[in-house]
């Protein structure tokens, strides 16, 4: 669940300056000589802490550690700007010129909390594909301590009656847009090779942690579940209703209504239209998956070249004995490709029906959700627009 953490090139890779911040901040007597690189020193000042403090220090490193990534860098900058603010704006140009690694350690030290909104809100978007399930209206959520203890009995409870430990947790974090809730659980027993105390592999009988997820998008009313099983999925969709929302029937049943509608790619003449401002350069169709007019043939998955017009896409598929005006399309890849340059410059989307799709909470793909709207592909009704949500007791 986390990123591999080697302390010795996670320390290494500092900057004398955050290494002389971190020594001072870290509530423990790190000591350091001016034997090798500050970061070598760091290193070999923690290997000599007794074995608690070790296991303590490097346990409170593990979420800066799996923030030290191209992907989570977005997440820091924005946090940088809301915490630099009166008296250090000037560290927010600074950060520019900084590694990852020494940015996300430095928020680290300077604010846990805002440290720890971008690591749950980084967290969050990159699970996997998730399952998404349309509310019947807008809604104000209101979590508490209360529904949050209701929601980790009604899982216990779920768990005790499969082979899944019962063993259970609940995390939550909220934004503006957003309210999301991990749980936390112990997977089936499993066995780990482990040298016993005679120095024989022998298997160790344990039940890992896993992790799954449920977001509540408030401008759509979608709530995103990500979870490997579908009776998973399903439970806390259906828990989410009833204990956060206070209507166990508020999710449509996607398998009479599904989450999205390709029908637009019907259309030869279908061009994804978009505005200037959003600074999108093009939109193609990169892979379908559709069930053809063929008894024989149950599904056909077709990657296609980027950069092909929906009409183009048609006399594509044709030779494939797809007809992408009347057969059934079950799912596709649409290919956004933003200004800029870069791998950065495009994203790629997945929707398949029911409705599973890999869009996160970024401003790109929020961006993305409204044009899927705009365009009929994001079948949701559209809904009168709403004040803003209001959260309480948000705070795990």
């Amino acid at each position: 669940m986390h990123r591999e953490w080697n302390p010795k090139s996670f320390f290494r890779n500092l900057t004398p300056e955050v290494v002389t911040l971190f020594t001072g901040s870290s509530g423990v007597n790190l000591m350091v000589n001016d034997k090798g690189a500050p970061g070598d020193q760091l290193y070999r000042a923690w290997k000599a802490l007794p074995e608690d403090q070790q296991r303590r220090l490097e346990t409170e490193l593990l979420p800066v550690n799996d923030m030290c990534s191209t992907h989570a860098r977005p997440y820091l900058e924005n946090t940088a700007r809301a915490v630099w603010t009166n008296g250090k704006a000037n560290l927010v140009e600074e950060s520019r010129a900084w590694t990852t690694q020494d940015l996300a350690l430095r928020l680290f030290i300077d604010s846990r909390r805002s440290f720890f909104d971008a690591y749950k809100n980084y967290t969050v978007d990159s699970m996997e594909h998730g399952t998404e399930y349309r509310g019947r209206r807008h809604v104000v959520l209101e979590p508490s301590s209360t529904s949050k203890q209701q929601m980790r009995e009604a899982m216990q409870q779920h768990f005790r009656e499969t082979a899944l430990g019962a063993r259970c947790q609940i995390e939550d974090y909220a934004n503006k847009e957003k309210f999301a809730l991990f749980v936390y659980y112990e997977d089936e027993v499993t066995p780990m090779d482990r040298f016993n105390t005679e120095g024989v592999v022998a298997p160790d009988w344990q039940r890992p942690v896993l992790r799954i997820a449920a977001v509540f998008h408030f401008e759509t009313a979608t709530l995103q579940v990500k979870a490997a099983r579908k009776v998973e999925r399903e439970k806390l969709r259906d828990l989410f209703a009833k204990i956060f929302v206070g209507e166990p029937d508020y999710f449509e049943d996607t398998s009479k209504n599904p989450k999205f509608c390709f029908d637009p790619l019907r259309s030869p003449n279908f061009d994804f239209p978009t505005r200037l401002a959003d600074k999108i350069e093009d939109v193609c169709v990169v892979k379908i998956v559709a069930r053809p007019q063929h008894d024989d043939v149950r599904r056909i998955s077709i990657q296609l070249k980027p950069g092909l017009s929906v009409k183009e896409t048609h006399e594509a598929l044709d030779g494939y004995g797809i007809d992408l005006t009347n057969d059934v399309v079950e799912g596709v890849q649409l290919r956004f490709q933003f200004e800029g340059s870069g791998r950065s410059k495009w994203r790629t989307v997945s929707l398949f029906n029911p409705g599973s799709s890999n869009l996160r909470d970024t401003d790109r793909d929020r961006v993305i959700r409204r044009y899927l709207k705009e365009w009929g592909i994001d079948a949701t009704v559209h809904q009168a627009a709403v004040a803003a949500p209001i959260l309480q007791d948000t705070a795990s």
